[in-house]
């Protein structure tokens, strides 16, 4: 008999575990597209009211769910900016102990690079997981989880939870506080709580980051991590101690997108699992066209609309004949 192979060890966040990836549940298009719809969502909410930090449920809101609490950051374009909306957690109404956090990216296409400033690298504020990018980590910090007052509420105001800590903690501490609160109106009712997590561009990168802390230090659990466009969050170490947490990752990729081939240099790398996509030929060349959200969703289903500049000329031409009266 040949002698077993062992798997050689690493050592992740003080812990020798194997060196081969854990294996993650495989990639299913129609989640992928549903996760999608929520990051789609805080978009459209931040373009509505840019300046209002906690704007209000939209009408085409994700079917079964309700928004919660809102989350909103700081960014460093120069020095530290006010702060701003940047996603969402949301609750399933048929099961009040699921949640869902979105968060989007900025708002001006791949101009978020200058923002992160994230060629420097610091530690991950888990010890022994490696470096991330040094803006990654600075915006990271800067995360605040405002909860949505109550229905109902005597004295209706929305509460900022910064004072709780990390972000990963303020998370936790909304979702054990909603629990409560379900668990008080209907004994009886399913305790258990889970988060499921998506983000685009720079909100890929932070939702990554929630992901590592949130599964190493507060434990929700979390049924799937999906990114779109995402840039390369840390170094190899980082890198090997997200993937040997058994989460349900899929990092979902334009091949014509430029940004998640960033931050350049030897010492990024990319987290589990891609999901490759090829907007060639199906969208127009453009940095802008090939990063847009909406065209990762119309790469997943092409019902999903592009933006209408980055419709392709000869779609566009299809588009204006088919829309022109025709004479009898």
């Amino acid at each position: 008999m040949s002698a077993v192979k062992r798997q050689p060890l690493l050592k992740v966040a003080g812990q020798a575990r194997p060196a081969y990836p854990m294996p993650s549940a495989p990639y299913n298009p129609v989640s992928a597209l549903s996760y999608g719809s929520f990051v789609n969502a805080a978009y459209e909410m931040y373009t509505s009211t840019p300046k209002n930090l906690t704007p209000a449920q939209p009408q085409d809101f994700p079917t079964g769910y309700e928004l919660t609490a809102w989350v909103n950051m700081q960014d460093f374009i120069l020095d530290s900016t006010a702060p701003v909306f940047y996603g969402f957690i949301a609750h399933s109404l048929a099961n009040p102990t699921q949640a869902i956090l979105a968060i989007r990216g900025t708002s001006n296409g791949v101009e978020w690079w200058d923002d992160a400033n994230s060629l420097g690298m610091t530690p991950f504020p888990v010890a022994n997981c490696g470096n991330v990018g040094l803006g990654f980590a600075r915006i990271y910090a800067t995360l605040e989880v405002v909860e949505r007052p109550a229905v109902g509420a005597v004295a209706p105001m929305a509460r900022s939870l910064k004072q709780v800590g990390s972000f990963s903690a303020q998370v936790a501490a909304h979702l054990h506080r909603r629990a409560a609160e379900v668990s008080s109106k209907a004994p009886g009712s399913p305790s258990s709580i889970s988060i499921e997590v998506s983000g685009h561009s720079l909100g890929a990168a932070l939702a990554t980051c929630y992901a590592a802390e949130n599964a190493l230090v507060h434990k929700i659990p979390n049924p799937a991590l999906c990114t779109f466009a995402s840039p390369k969050v840390g170094d190899q170490t980082f890198v090997n101690a997200f993937n040997y947490l058994g989460l349900t990752s899929w990092r979902v990729v334009n091949k014509q997108d430029i940004v998640p081939h960033l931050p350049p240099g030897l010492f990024f790398e990319h987290v589990n699992t891609e999901q490759l996509y090829d907007s060639d030929n199906l969208v127009q060349p453009s940095f802008g066209c090939w990063h847009s959200l909406a065209t990762y969703l119309h790469l997943i289903d092409a019902t999903f609309p592009l933006e209408i500049t980055c419709v392709p000329a000869q779609s566009a031409a299809q588009t204006v004949w088919q829309d022109v009266p025709r004479q009898t």
